[in-house]
């Protein structure tokens, strides 16, 4: 195969391999443009980018994961002089709801600039420009999401407190929000390529996914589940859902990707810490890597 791009949040790139990661084992050019916490926003600025830089072809593929529409991203190319987002380059830190946003994102900020409603809008027209504009390139593409975005993250079963993703209560989109309904046959048209959701896909299976022990601090001595995917149930999802998407052969997993899934089986065995795993498997797991890629 030629070339594999991808887009998302932490669902595609993460402390560990995800199913990007695996997938791009398999191509002779891979590009990993997803950001932890990054917004709807973001991945659609960001595949925009992407598609200005490369010649995009009909041999290339490109998958993208949509994330949650409760996040808010920002861009800077300087780099600013203090605070937790000095670095140049998107500013993604989650749902606005989460721990880390605290601050930045108070009670004048949501009552000022904060619309459930607007946000899905905004979501659902970043889905369907990328959606024209992968389809002008002729290149084979498919998307999929955290989870099914017209429950608007109350699917979100595996949310952890801190991650603050899911609502407190029922919600369907096109119900609650029957404003957006004429989005709902564009975007989800059966001609373009949507994958089952990834999350609730690995949250099935709760015992295969990875469990961390808190901080050395925390009073808290209970393991708690990460609702990323652990490099197995992101092989299971590739291999069963996605690459059949693509009309692509899966019937056998690659020596790399095997080996992968061996040295990742073995770190775990080892650590119950999640920043430890992390930095195993970048050091330990070759043609794995997180930099940082685009503006």
């Amino acid at each position: 195969m030629s070339r594999l791009f991808t887009f998302g949040c932490s669902f595609t790139k993460y402390t560990w391999p995800m199913w990007s990661d695996i997938f791009g084992l398999e191509f002779d050019h891979f590009e990993n443009w997803g950001v932890s916490g990054a917004g709807n926003i973001c991945i659609a600025n960001r595949i925009t980018e992407c598609l200005v830089k490369n010649n995009i072809t009909p041999d290339d593929i490109i998958v993208v994961q949509w994330s949650s529409h409760i996040r808010n991203d920002y861009h800077t190319f300087e780099y600013l002089t203090d605070g937790p987002d000095k670095e140049a380059g998107w500013k993604t830190k989650g749902s606005i709801f989460n721990y880390l946003n605290v601050k930045k994102y108070n009670k004048k900020w949501l009552d000022t600039f904060f619309d459930e409603s607007s946000y899905a809008m905004l979501s659902l027209n970043a889905m369907y420009s990328t959606q024209l504009s992968l389809e002008n390139t002729g290149c084979k593409w498919a998307m999929t999401s955290i989870g099914d975005f017209s429950k608007l993250g109350t699917d979100f079963t595996v949310d952890h407190a801190s991650y603050a993703e899911t609502p407190n209560h029922p919600v369907d989109l096109w119900e609650d929000k029957s404003l957006l309904l004429p989005y709902k046959d564009k975007i989800w048209n059966a001609k373009f390529n949507w994958v089952e959701p990834i999350g609730p896909f690995a949250w099935n299976r709760m015992d295969e996914m990875y469990w961390w022990e808190n901080s050395e601090d925390s009073t808290d001595k209970e393991l708690w589940c990460d609702p990323h995917p652990s490099l197995n149930l992101s092989i299971d999802w590739l291999y069963n859902k996605l690459k059949p998407a693509l009309g692509l052969d899966n019937t056998k997993l690659t020596s790399q990707q095997l080996g992968w899934a061996k040295e990742c089986a073995l770190l775990k065995e080892n650590t119950n810490n999640l920043d430890a795993f992390g930095e195993l498997a970048s050091t330990t797991l070759p043609n794995y890597k997180k930099s940082y890629r685009g503006y």
